[in-house]
């Protein structure tokens, strides 16, 4: 993005701007914009152009900042740059997915379009009639043979009793022979005249025997009978049991029916507020952190801020809205944006709505104005503009002011837009172009910031605004003026912009989320209420499950007692024959020989005819038996074949079921087929959309990382200069540290040498005259300006004391003389000195 401000200003400054005839055209700093001045031309780096003699240090330094800046800004904008071409790249793999699934459903849909004649259709709904039809003919075939198996169940059951009768008769025939062939024993004992007194105790046992079995007939009896009232009052809890059932049951289902009838309130609520929610939702808007707009050395976080705070909410209807899209003459593809006259006027309304927002989030007294004249003002930029990367077209601004009306104050930002097919699209491209401008702008200075967010303007009332987007390469220009004549800019009168205020949807929401909080509570005790009628008809239905489980079980001690009481019988029966066997063997025991034999014979012949009985009885006893397994096979042939009408049933109507869902394919096949084709085309447009946006975010990707590259280069350039200089430097510092350092070792030798001065001679410590040196606050001087010595006044050498003797034989008048009588004194004192040392020498 870039931007172009014919005129910054500040509050102070407006009256001023606004009497003026016209302005000056100044362009915003930008990354990679060209901005001249009169004295020199600084290029996309930022470095200035200069001859080498020309460059100091802190030229070098200042070209050194400039191109780290250019850097700094390209190194975001190309960060940016591939951030987009990953975005673009994932959406290119999900519209691909979104291709791959529609055109399953498309192949469908176009197979089902092939099939669906009306011969097919008929035949379906013949076959549909006929399967119907077979699902009737199947039911009823398992209703026949679901009675069949009642049938064959009563046969078992019947059969299972004529079973347990012969085994009764089998076992008391069993009983009468073992009776009869003890008649026998007996019979033979008493003709054999041997245990007499055994047969005798033998009746005796067989009358313990039958009382005994008499007093268990008794218990079983009485057993018996209270088994049998058992099983009529567990009958009873049962019925009673199936009543509470039914009754619970009706309940439930009372409950059941209102819990359906509050939930069904409670989802029409809830669609209401969803949508109403839907509504809100869809609502964009931008919000600003606290502080923005007093914003200086903060601006960067709160900038970060801006973006995590912020997110587009994507537009339901704008995503019916289809914009077309030009073929691009450079790779024809279709990817140029072609807005009407009114999706351009909806476009520029909708952004108009979030800046005026904006403002107002601020405080800003400034709001946005969008008129007839400023939608054209907008698309004569746009249309005439002829730039063909992401620069501001100097002439389409200034000729606008011609061709439309004359701006005093006129602003443009720009971005790349890319190819939007729906409306929906072009307002998210918009909304992110916003954010970037107002919260990822450090690289202009904040330039694109002060225009969207309305501080440039804040000095007038109205700011005309409209969008434009360029024909040939979809840049977006975000135009804001403010014109020489309102009243003109105001003809047609003014749009009405739509508020992102959400108050009266909020109220809206509020009634709705109450009515839904309502019927929630309704809901809930209508949940409550069908909880516990269900939680009753689950007891109930325990409860009968209880007692259906005590009338089995009490049936079961039924048939166990009337078994025991048969056996009981049974064995009565059987001892009181054996009784009977036993008072015969004891009165035949005082019967004659003839009768004794006839006796015997008699018990045989009885035998005889008992086994036959019992033969008759094992005979018809296996008869049962075989009957009772024939039965039982017959049973499970009947069950099997309930088992499978019960599965011809249901594959009966599922095949139903496949061909009604055939019939609505056949019968939707066209509306079926035009979805999935609309649903298909809309996966290809919007891929290619992804594609062409893919290979323009590569396309700016790698301009980004050329200009970065260039950027690098130019850096590297200037801090070789830089570092040349720095070298330079550092060699003229050590020159001067070496220079200077040799100049005190100098002074500390001068300071070390020591001339003697008289009148205008001067004599080194030896005593020998020097000429051609200069003496200066006793300092003394060579005839190249080195300090060479200083002046002395104690005489350290005898050579010295003779030469200055010498010279002070020749007295010079005036302050010479009376300076030479001083130091004649001071050197006959000296010599004295010196004197007298040599001769102590001496």
């Amino acid at each position: 993005m870039k931007k172009n401000i014919k005129t910054l200003y500040t509050a102070t400054a407006v009256a001023t701007l606004l009497m003026a005839a016209k302005t000056q055209t100044a362009q915003a700093a930008t990354s990679d914009a060209e901005t001249k001045t009169n004295s020199e031309t600084t290029t996309a780096t930022g470095a200035t152009t200069t001859t080498p003699a020309q460059v100091t240090k802190e030229t070098a330094q200042a070209d050194v900042n400039k191109a780290q800046e250019v850097v700094n800004d390209q190194q975001a904008e190309a960060n940016g740059a591939q951030k987009a071409v990953d975005t673009a790249n994932q959406k290119v793999k999900d519209a691909q997915a979104k291709v791959d699934s529609t055109k399953a459903t498309l192949d469908e849909a176009t197979k089902a379009k092939q099939e669906a004649t009306q011969e097919n259709i008929d035949k379906t709904k013949s076959d549909i009639s006929q399967a119907e039809s077979d699902v009737t003919s199947k039911q009823n075939e398992a209703s026949q043979a679901e009675s069949n198996v009642n049938t064959k169940q009563s046969a078992v059951t019947q059969a299972q009793s004529d079973v347990n009768t012969s085994k009764a008769k089998v076992d008391q025939a069993t009983a009468d022979v073992n009776a009869k062939q003890a008649s026998v024993d007996n019979a033979q004992k008493v003709l054999d005249g041997t245990d007499a007194e055994q047969i005798r105790k033998n009746a005796d046992d067989a009358q313990k025997a039958v009382d005994s079995d008499k007093a268990n007939v008794q218990v079983k009896t009485t057993d018996a009978t209270n088994k049998a009232t058992a099983v009529s009052e567990a009958q009873k809890a049962v019925d009673t049991a199936q009543t509470a059932a039914q009754t619970a049951k009706t309940n439930a289902d009372t409950t059941s029916q209102k819990l359906a009838e509050a939930q069904s309130a409670v989802n029409d609520a809830q669609t209401k507020v969803n949508s109403i929610n839907d509504q809100i939702n869809s609502v964009n808007r931008i919000e600003m952190p606290k502080g923005y707009v007093n914003a200086k050395d903060n601006i960067a976080e709160l900038g970060k801020q801006g973006l995590a705070m912020n997110k587009y909410k994507d537009d339901e209807k704008a995503k019916q809205e289809k914009i077309e899209l030009a073929v691009d003459p450079a790779d024809n593809v279709k990817s140029l944006v072609r807005l009407t006259a009114d999706q351009q006027k909806e476009i520029t309304l909708w952004t108009a709505g979030i800046l005026n927002d904006i403002r107002k989030q601020l405080g800003l007294p400034n709001r946005i104005v969008v008129t007839n004249k400023s939608l054209e003002f907008a698309k004569y930029i746009a249309d005439n503009s002829t730039i063909a990367g992401l620069e501001h077209d100097d002439k389409a601004l200034q000729d606008v002011n011609k061709a439309v009306l004359q701006a005093r104050i006129q602003a443009e930002s720009i971005g790349f837009g890319g190819a939007q097919p729906t409306m929906n699209d072009l307002q998210e491209s918009v909304y992110y172009l916003m954010l970037q401008m107002l919260f990822d702008d450090a690289y202009s200075n904040w330039g694109h910031a002060m225009q969207i967010s309305g501080m440039d303007f804040h000095g007038v009332k109205d700011e005309y605004f409209g969008i434009g987007i360029r024909p040939q390469n979809n840049i977006i220009g975000f135009e804001t003026f403010y014109p020489e004549d309102p009243a003109k800019a105001d003809e047609g009168g003014r749009l009405t912009i739509p508020s992102v205020d959400t108050t009266e949807l909020q109220a809206e929401l509020t009634t709705a989320q109450s009515d839904l909080n309502t019927k929630s509570n309704a809901l809930t005790s209508a949940k409550s209420a069908n909880d516990e009628a269900q939680s009753a008809l689950t007891t109930a239905n325990n409860n009968l499950a209880t007692a259906q489980t005590n009338l089995t079980n009490a049936q079961k001690a039924k048939t166990q007692a009337d078994s025991d009481l048969e056996t009981a019988k049974t064995q009565l029966t059987t001892d009181e024959a054996k009784l009977a066997s036993a008072q015969e063997a004891v009165q035949a025991l005082s019967a004659d020989l003839a009768t004794k034999q006839a006796n015997l014979q008699s018990a045989k012949d009885a035998l005889e005819e008992s086994k036959k009985n019992l033969a008759s009885a094992e005979s018809d006893l296996t008869a049962k038996q075989n009957a009772l397994t024939e039965a039982e096979n017959e049973l499970k042939s009947a069950q099997d074949a309930l088992t499978s009408a019960k599965q011809a049933v249901s594959d009966a109507q599922a095949k139903v079921d496949s061909l009604k869902a055939k019939l609505d394919s056949l019968t939707n096949a066209e509306p079926n087929y035009e979805a999935a084709k609309t649903a298909y085309d809309k996966a290809v447009s919007d891929l290619e959309t992804a594609q062409n946006n893919l290979k323009s975010a590569e396309n700016v990707n790698d301009e980004a990382q050329a200009k970065l590259d260039s950027a690098k280069s130019e850096l590297a350039k200037a801090q070789a200069v830089l570092d040349k200089i720095l070298e330079k430097e550092r060699a003229e510092e050590a020159l001067k540290n070496a220079e200077e350092e040799a100049k005190e070792a100098a002074v500390k030798r001068a300071q070390a040498t020591h001339f003697y001065q008289t009148g205008s001679k001067l004599f080194d410590a030896q005593g020998k005259e020097v000429t051609g040196y200069v003496v200066k606050d006793n300092q003394v001087y060579d005839a190249k300006g080195n300090l060479v010595g200083v002046v002395s006044k104690k005489v350290m050498t005898r050579e010295l004391h003779r030469a200055l003797v010498k010279a002070n034989t020749l007295p010079q008048t005036g302050n010479e003389s009376t300076a030479l009588a001083g130091l004649g004194v001071a050197l006959i004192g000296l010599g004295s000195m010196l004197g007298v040392a040599k001769r102590k020498r001496q």
